[in-house]
């Protein structure tokens, strides 16, 4: 039938090698390089100091409104449809927009937060002049819209 031929070694080796390929893909995929960063948490108050990505987060989640014990924090938001605004909570928090509504309507109504001012439009203009209006005011966009005089005090990295 297979004249002699034994082609369950020959199989298992394809598969293997298969499996070995598929590996080095995934991996590969998954490698981040600084070329991933998606968004910046910016400012243009020069005052404001960096964040590390907990702190970053329990401003967005509403837990602090203050850095370094004194510096009021003023959040502003994208718009609801705005795509950028569901990929940031998504890298930042894991959360979907609408799991982000539902939370901060639970810290609304129980009195304990209020939700960032939201923006009609994601337009780095509209962004820019609310942080002018706003000294203590912290916004997110994705870094290749952030100006080069903004106070950047932490980048989101895709898958992080």
């Amino acid at each position: 039938m297979n004249n002699g031929l034994n082609l369950k070694p020959i199989v298992m080796k394809l598969v293997i090698a298969s499996f070995s390929i598929g590996l080095s893909l995934s991996a590969f995929a998954n490698n981040k390089t600084s070329e991933d960063v998606e968004f910046a948490v910016f400012s243009m108050n020069k005052d404001i100091p960096q964040l590390s990505k907990s702190k970053a987060r329990m401003l967005y989640k509403g837990r602090t409104k203050k850095l370094n014990g004194s510096i009021k924090i003023v959040l502003v938001d994208l718009p609801e449809n705005s795509i950028h605004r569901e990929e940031f909570y998504d890298m930042l928090l894991g959360k979907s927009v609408s799991q982000m509504n539902g939370y901060w309507a639970s810290l609304s109504f129980s009195g304990k937060g209020k939700p960032p001012a939201e923006l009609n439009n994601d337009d780095i203009k509209d962004i820019l002049e609310w942080l002018n209006q706003n000294p203590n005011g912290i916004a997110y966009a994705p870094i290749t819209a952030v100006p080069e005089n903004a106070n950047i005090l932490i980048t989101v990295l895709q898958g992080e």
